[in-house]
């Protein structure tokens, strides 16, 4: 008996779901980084840059930061589970909650993104911050995977989910 295929790009029934940073986020670190290499560059071309091994250690110090904070920027995702949220930052550790320790979901009115909280009168036990793809899909994704008793507040509301 033949099974029917499978398209690859389709997830699994419990395989988690991974949103990444957005188009528009991407852009603006990657330009970023460039206009700094140019400006960097240009210097170095011109003679105006330094030229003692001190500052060319600073500068070239700079540059690998500034490269590594874009790899890390693009490589960050949210994983969102059947039983598990876990932030992933290639050079930071992976920070994790179970969902069923999730007390309240806020929701922030100025900025996009979430805290979860374990309790609900703390401090966030996780924060995803905004600029991720999908936000509104990930936003609908946590607040139907949290326990039935807790509480999703932001945007001038509360509500018991």
């Amino acid at each position: 008996m033949v099974s029917p295929a499978k398209p690859e790009s389709a997830p699994e029934g419990n395989a988690p779901r991974s949103f990444g940073l957005s188009q528009s986020q991407r852009w603006g670190a990657a330009s970023g980084l460039l206009f700094f290499l140019l400006v960097v560059g240009t210097d170095y071309a011109s003679g105006v840059a330094a030229r003692e091994w001190s500052e060319l250690a600073l500068d070239a110090g700079i540059v690998g930061g500034l490269v590594l904070v874009v790899f890390n920027a693009f490589r960050k995702s949210v994983l969102v589970g059947s039983g598990e949220i876990r932030k992933v930052q290639p050079l930071w550790n992976d920070q994790s909650l179970q969902t069923s320790e999730i007390r309240r979901v806020h929701v922030p009115t100025i900025e996009s993104g979430l805290w979860l909280y374990t309790d609900p009168d703390g401090n966030p036990a996780l924060t995803i911050g905004g600029g991720l793809e999908a936000p509104e899909e990930l936003e609908e994704l946590v607040t139907e995977s949290v326990p039935p008793a807790a509480k999703i507040t932001g945007l001038g509301q509360e509500e018991e989910n």
